[in-house]
């Protein structure tokens, strides 16, 4: 069984980047998971790095070249399930999605079989500002005891404290960003579907205020549309969409 506590150990004594993804290696070798790969989903700002599937990774290289001339990144369904959910799960699960997989997911996960990417694990990881990292974990030989729910938690472990680790060699410190009360009822009211001369009526203040608050926002948040301030600014918790669906029913149900 694995010390964890060593491995914890192990990794915060690395001093790179590969030398900790080494480690994380052997250790999910002694697993039997003998394949792993380590994807930024999204971009990530907090490590100035854009997104990139299998920055780290010992996948077979002829899969990899094959994965990415098929342009595969677009259709696979672990990441499709990595973007949207968070956590470990199971690739032997996918089919027992609400919607199933389509022609195309299932001729890519049967392809990565027959590349001998077995018994595979998917991590998500979500992190702030809407970040994501997904990790896909395999088998060459699948004798693993993945069925075992222990196990999906240990490499689910071991994969988050590598994460971990990885973040904070790469990560740079960004401003925290503080919207004013008045900025945040401005982009609510707006996510909530009004326009901004709507905004302007309901908060009783001009036209010009609205947009210079928007103006604002959109310094702050670094961006130069109202759909990416919104986007933004819910990933980053300074909205919350309960919120905007409330103020939109609101006014739908509120007399003239």
């Amino acid at each position: 069984m694995i010390d964890f506590v060593k491995f914890v150990t192990e990794m915060n004594r690395a001093e790179c980047a590969e030398d900790a993804f080494n480690y994380l290696e052997k250790t999910l070798s002694d697993l039997g998971f003998d394949r792993v790969v380590y994807s930024l989903i999204t971009d990530h700002p907090s490590m100035q790095l854009k997104r990139g599937h299998g920055i780290l990774r010992n996948y077979p290289d002829d899969w990899m070249k094959y994965y990415f001339a098929k342009n595969y990144f677009e259709v696979d369904p672990v990441i499709k399930v990595i973007k949207q959910t968070s956590g470990p799960f199971l690739w032997e699960k996918l089919p027992e999605l609400k919607n199933g997989l389509r022609k195309d997911e299932n001729v890519l996960m049967e392809e990565a079989r027959e590349a001998k990417l077995l018994d595979g694990i998917g991590i998500s990881l979500h992190g702030a500002r809407g970040e994501i990292v997904g990790m896909g974990i395999a088998s060459s030989s699948g004798r693993t005891d993945i069925l075992n729910p222990d196990m999906i938690s240990i490499v689910y472990a071991l994969c988050s404290q590598f994460h971990i680790v990885y973040r904070k060699m790469k990560e740079k410190l960004l401003p925290i960003i503080h919207l004013s009360q008045r900025e945040q009822e401005v982009l609510t009211w707006i996510a909530a579907g009004k326009s901004k001369s709507v905004v302007a009526d309901i908060l009783q203040i001009s036209d010009d205020s609205v947009k210079t608050y928007v103006n604002r926002i959109f310094t702050k948040l670094e961006v130069n549309s109202i759909q990416l301030a919104v986007v933004k600014a819910i990933a980053m918790g300074l909205i919350t969409p309960d919120l905007c669906h409330k103020n939109s029913s609101y006014l739908e149900t509120s007399p003239n």
